[in-house]
């Protein structure tokens, strides 16, 4: 599958910080990678991140492991809804964010296009794309994509352009 023929991946700017949250929230007990799988709508060659799903993950050796079990569970969720399986955050203890071996062989899921971001400082800072390293499961394997722009877009929630700055409640 070439560049042209995977989805162009649109994500609000609101899922991708709520991403980075749930990472982090697998380190508060004790410092611990975390993972996020991302559902949401594809049509043509554009998919839109609609949800988020926290797997039961194994977090014993630091690192984030997930059964079949728990990967039915996560998928079960969208079953009887128009959503597919898009890919997965998952996050790293430092600024470092290769895909390791583990990441490559354990990863959920591979199939041509899927899209695996590594958020650095297990989430703790948010999800700043500029930071992250950005995947794309293409021949086979997971390889690191150059130009984020043409694989991974994030989008405003919301747009308040009144001039008026006060809210009214």
């Amino acid at each position: 599958m070439s560049k042209e023929e995977m989805s162009l991946i649109y994500i609000t700017d609101e899922l991708a910080q709520k991403t980075a949250k749930l990472l982090h929230s697998f380190a508060l007990r004790r410092p611990s990678e975390g993972v996020v799988y991302w559902f949401g709508i594809e049509s043509g060659n554009k998919a839109v991140i609609t949800t988020l799903v926290v797997p039961d993950a194994d977090t014993e050796s630091g690192a984030v492991r997930t059964s079949v079990e728990a990967n039915a569970r996560a998928i079960s969720v969208i079953i009887g809804t128009p959503l597919v399986y898009v890919g997965q955050a998952h996050s790293h203890p430092s600024a470092y964010v290769r895909h390791s071996h583990v990441d490559d062989e354990c990863t959920f899921a591979q199939f041509e296009g899927v899209i695996s971001i590594v958020v650095p400082w297990f989430g703790k800072n948010g999800l700043n794309i500029n930071e992250c390293g950005v995947y794309r499961h293409i021949g086979g394997s997971f390889q690191r994509v150059k130009n984020v722009e043409e694989h991974l877009v994030i989008l405003p929630a919301f747009a308040d352009l009144r001039q008026c700055t006060a809210m009214e409640e």
